[in-house]
């Protein structure tokens, strides 16, 4: 059975399958931008965890190698340990960590520190943020005193859990006791800093870095700000898997010396944004350039079929068009050859009808022609008396206008018009001819020119017929176009009239306008340059 309703054309169909597409590509693009931004920050998570433990690696090898560099297990005398520990401060490398070196001499627990030029140890007093180590020493002193020779002989560096600092004790020359502590204080803020920069900053993550000793913060890549929650903290003298066994211990449980990593606040979540954002751009551009190329494909499909409904109609009333005067002129041709009439009179009413047809499809092939070549003749332009023009055209068509009334209005001062006169002329002998076919036998038809401001000079055909509809209005100078009216009343032409005045006044460097008001008649305007005076 036949259903009331009409089946979907195809290209509707595809259309509505190609947008479902689209939407359902821009959700899925939405989404696995949202997947592909968590898995970014996930990165940048692990990118920072690892830069983390590179830095904690990078930490145990630096302090080993400084505590190899400048361990002393025993001396003669307070000179000689002086003497050992400045020659072997001299020999480490300009990339150790930045530090300064002291000696506590048991007992009197008197300090002294080496100067760098020339290295040698003065006598100093006891530094204020070394006072807390102290004790620290003392401890250790007393827990070596009553240990064996061979855990005093094996004892490793101690890591301070007051100060960013290191000591180890140092035994007489005969192994009986101990003398005297080599203290390394390191210069935490400087050198966790250059880690930071080489670390951290190299690996391009916007991260912050912090160092603390008993929860006491010694070092801190951004010390203005209160830090945030710690991202990756480790414990920089635990025993890596794999990795030699560090001979630096912490001198008690409370000395847990931890380096945490943070990002900077708010530097994950822009990175985050700006990764999604530039995703979702990216796709939904892409998305935008399929949309666009879609509508392209709606519109030139659009464009395609009213160019198709346009030709079908130029060919249907053309060929009508064509075929009319054709069949006048053989019917009359046929008549005169046969010699139906003999008329003199009725001979010159023949001739002068087949004269009117010819020139009826002389216009026509004009018109095609002109339409066809899509370019003008090479202009000539020079000073056109507009009187003339009209004058000229008037006689060159009067077979055409017999029957009208044709007033026209130019004033005889009236400046001459720049223009290429052949092309003028077509311009508006098209006019004419449009208002004569449009006006009734006998209809009045007027022509007039001014000069409505400065530098503008302006010609009207002015006629009485029937006008043209609202609706039509806006597409009067599209070709092949031909308003409700002309061809509700069979009125002959192709369409081309007013498109071909409109192409030729834009060569001009002039244009055409239209006013017509419905039943009243019409007023078709050309706008041209007047030559100075």
């Amino acid at each position: 059975m036949d259903s009331r309703f009409p089946k979907p054309a195809l290209p509707s169909l595809i259309l509505g399958v190609m947008l479902l597409a689209l939407l359902g590509l821009a959700t899925l693009q939405y989404r696995w931008s949202g997947q592909l931004s968590q898995a970014y920050e996930q990165r940048m998570q692990a990118a920072l965890v690892n830069s983390a433990q590179s830095l904690r690696s990078q930490v145990q090898i630096d302090l080993s190698a400084l505590t190899r560099g400048l361990q002393v297990s025993s001396a003669a005398s307070l000179d000689d340990l002086h003497r050992v520990l400045a020659s072997k401060a001299r020999a480490l490398p300009a990339a150790a960590p930045p530090h300064t070196l002291y000696t506590i001499q048991l007992g009197s627990m008197a300090i002294a520190r080496l100067q760098p030029a020339p290295p040698s140890f003065s006598a100093i007093p006891w530094p204020v943020n070394l006072v807390s180590i102290r004790a620290e020493l003392l401890a250790h002193a007393e827990d070596l005193a009553a240990a064996s020779a061979r855990r005093r002989h094996s004892r490793p560096w101690l890591a301070s859990a007051a100060a960013p600092a290191l000591f180890r004790a140092v035994e007489s020359a005969d192994g009986a006791r101990l003398t005297s502590f080599i203290l390394i204080e390191l210069d935490a803020p400087r050198y966790f800093s250059q880690l930071n920069t080489l670390l951290l900053t190299a690996s391009g993550l916007d991260a912050r870095l912090s160092v603390s000793i008993a929860d006491d913060i010694v070092g801190d890549s951004q010390p203005q700000t209160s830090p945030p929650s710690s991202t990756a903290a480790l414990d920089l003298l635990a025993v890596l898997p794999g990795a030699p066994r560090l001979a630096l211990r912490p001198a008690s449980e409370d000395a847990s010396w931890r380096i945490a990593a943070y990002h900077r606040p708010g530097a994950l979540d822009s990175a985050v944004s700006a990764i999604r954002y530039r995703n979702l751009a990216a796709g939904f551009g892409v998305c935008l350039v399929l949309c666009g190329g879609m509508a392209f494909l709606v519109y030139n499909a659009r464009r395609a079929h009213h160019i198709a409904q346009l030709q079908t109609s130029f060919v249907a009333g053309f060929s009508h068009e064509l075929r009319t005067p054709i069949a006048a002129v053989c019917v009359l041709a046929e008549n005169l050859r046969d010699g139906v009439s003999g008329d003199p009179e009725q001979v010159r009413r023949y001739g002068a009808l087949i004269l009117d047809q010819g020139h009826r499809l002389r216009t026509m092939i004009e018109q095609i022609l002109a339409f066809a070549s899509n370019r003008e003749a090479p202009l000539h332009l020079q000073p056109v008396s507009l009187a003339q023009a009209v004058a000229d055209v008037l006689r060159e068509d009067a077979s055409l206008l017999t029957g009208l009334s044709i007033d026209t209005a130019i004033p005889a001062d009236l400046p001459a018009a720049l223009a290429d006169r052949d092309t003028l002329k077509s311009c508006i002998a098209n006019l004419i001819a449009n208002a004569a076919k449009y006006a009734k036998s006998g209809a009045w038809i007027g022509i007039s020119a001014a000069l409505p401001a400065p530098g503008q000079l302006t010609l009207t055909v002015v006629d009485k017929g029937p006008g043209i509809a609202p609706e039509d209005l806006p597409h009067i100078f599209d070709p092949f176009f031909r308003g409700s009216d002309a061809r509700a009343r069979l009125i002959p032409g192709a369409g081309l009239g007013l498109h071909l005045v409109r192409r030729r006044m834009a060569s001009l460097q002039g244009r055409v306008t239209i006013d017509s008001t419905p039943g009243q008649g019409c007023a078709v305007t050309l706008h041209l340059r007047p030559i100075p005076a």
